[in-house]
């Protein structure tokens, strides 16, 4: 049973806004470029493995993508799966080329195109999120449930390499393709139930409430000034900036389109980009539009909101965004025109 599901992460669709509204020629440009290729590899790879969770019994596993809890840090998991015989984190990734282990390091090598680099071992990564989740259960006074651990490597075209006396990473690095094995091994492992459904359920509504996607202050990590960001409404159909608001619909001069949603992806971006809080002020001149109509497009919207007049500060429900990417939006390829 899927309880938390998996969604593009928030990174990429900052990386996203940030493309749509920042100068074709920024120099920053080709890093927001990059770094939004690295967060879809990720979100592809996740996709991937749960191809292969969707084999497993729905009633007897719990499975959470993403999850991001807080430790003494927070902490986000891939995967965790919940079964009454033992919990199992799980860190996918999605890596081309060869991946050499050595012993005793806490770096992993990739070779890619006759190129080496360093990289984080994600064995290493993955023991450190397993250790944060047992101190979680703890504190959240869940007792008894086995924890375990594994590395997802999501296609078989990479290839992992070791030496001799350093094999054993294999019992926690494998391909997905042998994750329902590795699964089933586990249950041999763990015969009898540790825990009953009602703490099953407990704990599931514990970590959706614990849960909190993190939105990073991505002017801040790419040196972006604020000004450099392209205000206005986006036509859905054309793609020009910007669009008018004319009679309760957003009209496009450029080909005619007219919309009365096209605000939200608007809107996301904001929250997305420059601010996690908003104000009617702030938006009238986001949106080039009055504050009457920025008022009535807020109160539509129905966010929560803290102060009173034309102090209220408006804000994004916990784990929520607006207007949500999917599939076909990411495949169009004009993030990176």
């Amino acid at each position: 049973m899927i309880k938390l599901e998996l969604i593009v992460p928030v990174q990429a669709e900052q990386c996203i806004a940030l493309l749509k509204r920042m100068p074709k020629g920024h120099p920053v440009r080709p890093i927001v470029e990059k770094d939004l290729r690295i967060w879809l590899k990720g979100y592809y790879g996740e996709l991937n493995v749960g191809y292969h969770l969707s084999f497993l019994p729905e009633e007897e596993y719990y499975i959470f993508h993403g999850l991001r809890l807080k430790d003494k840090m927070a902490f986000q998991m891939d995967l965790l799966l919940v079964s009454a015989k033992f919990a199992l984190i799980i860190e996918v990734k999605n890596i081309s080329g060869k991946l050499i282990f050595k012993k005793g390091s806490d770096l992993m090598t990739r070779e890619l195109n006759n190129v080496e680099e360093g990289m984080d071992n994600p064995i290493q990564q993955v023991k450190r999120h397993h250790l944060q989740f047992n101190n979680w259960l703890k504190v959240h006074q869940f007792k008894g449930i086995p924890v375990e651990h594994l590395v997802v490597i999501s296609k078989t075209s990479t290839i992992i390499e070791t030496t001799p006396d350093n094999i054993q990473i294999f019992e926690k690095l494998i391909y997905a393709e042998s994750l329902i094995d590795k699964i089933k091994e586990l249950e041999m492992k763990y015969t009898k139930p540790r825990i009953t459904k009602k703490i099953i359920s407990d704990l599931s509504d514990t970590l959706l409430k614990e849960h909190e996607i993190f939105l990073p202050d991505v002017l801040q990590k790419y040196t972006i000034s604020q000004s450099d960001i392209r205000t206005g409404v986006q036509c859905p159909n054309c793609d020009v900036f910007y669009m008018k608001y004319l009679s309760a619909n957003w009209y496009c001069s450029r080909c005619k389109f007219t919309s009365k949603t096209a605000h939200l992806p608007a809107i996301k971006d904001y929250f997305l980009i420059i601010s996690q809080t908003l104000k009617r002020k702030q938006l009238a001149e986001y949106l080039h539009i009055d504050l009457i109509k920025a008022r009535n497009l807020l109160l539509s919207l129905k966010l929560p909101s803290t102060g009173t007049k034309r102090s209220t500060k408006y804000y994004l429900p916990k784990n929520c965004i607006l207007s949500p990417l999917n599939e076909n939006d990411m495949k169009k390829g004009e993030f990176f025109t």
